[in-house]
């Protein structure tokens, strides 16, 4: 785990709830961006002569095969692309080489786009008894970058980046901040990366239900009992307020 930090932790006060933040999707815009450069790579190969549909089934299933050899991350997505246009396409002309290069520096360097209420929300959370820490995947310089754009800094412990999130990861966590699985809650909308390692762990978690989950995220709930869905960050100190009993 990368212990990025953009200032210096603090220890977490006895009796705190560590708050585990999910990132892309969760605190700022993501999923988006990542589906807008699919619809113009594929409107690139059909202008290269090939059938839109028979691509986009190629796209996800190269895309799943590759995350168990690169991970998550903008830049091994990219290269995925780029090797489905070789693969399918003999010496590519020079506009669409350039289109890659343009489709490449728009996903990497995207406008980073908070998710409604995250700003207010973690300014309030400011009078809890919680320490927000950012707990992300992909890659370090790609995802540490979009955190300082964020303007998050001052609002949170910091951001940990992982290329994969496990349950041996989320345990590392909970590790260094000395906190305990029932004394923790994870916020994110992966049921995969997010929710499920930590029911595994003990932890508590809160679901942001979004319209849209990438194939590869979707899975169902290990145990729903220990699971709260919301549709927005802002109910989120609603649901802080039920389990630190405050009024």
């Amino acid at each position: 785990m990368c212990n990025c930090h953009i200032r210096e932790d603090r220890q977490m006060n006895r009796g705190s709830t560590l708050l585990v933040l999910d990132a892309d999707d969760t605190l700022w815009e993501s999923g988006n961006y990542f589906e807008r450069a699919e619809h113009d790579f594929l409107s690139i190969m059909e202008s290269l002569g090939h059938d839109r549909d028979g691509v986009r089934r190629i796209v996800h299933h190269r895309d799943i095969e590759r995350l168990s050899v690169t991970g998550y991350g903008a830049r091994p997505y990219i290269d995925t692309l780029r090797g489905i246009m070789l693969s399918e396409t003999v010496e590519p002309p020079a506009w669409a080489v350039q289109a890659m290069d343009d489709l490449e520096r728009t996903l990497l360097g995207h406008p980073v786009i908070l998710m409604p209420g995250v700003l207010e929300t973690l300014k309030l959370l400011r009078n809890y008894p919680v320490t927000p820490v950012v707990y992300t995947m992909g890659e370090q310089i790609h995802q540490m970058d979009k955190f300082v754009r964020s303007g998050l800094q001052e609002l949170v412990e910091g951001c940990r980046i992982v290329p994969l999130k496990t349950v041996a990861r989320l345990q590392e966590l909970l590790a260094e901040f000395g906190a305990t699985p029932t004394g923790s809650l994870l916020v994110g909308d992966s049921p995969r990366s997010d929710i499920n390692p930590a029911i595994t762990v003990g932890m508590r978690a809160v679901h942001i239900a979004r319209s849209r989950t990438w194939a590869a995220e979707r899975e169902d709930f290990a145990d729903p009992g220990q699971v709260v869905t919301i549709e927005r960050f802002d109910e989120l100190p609603a649901i802080l307020d039920g389990i630190l009993g405050r009024v």
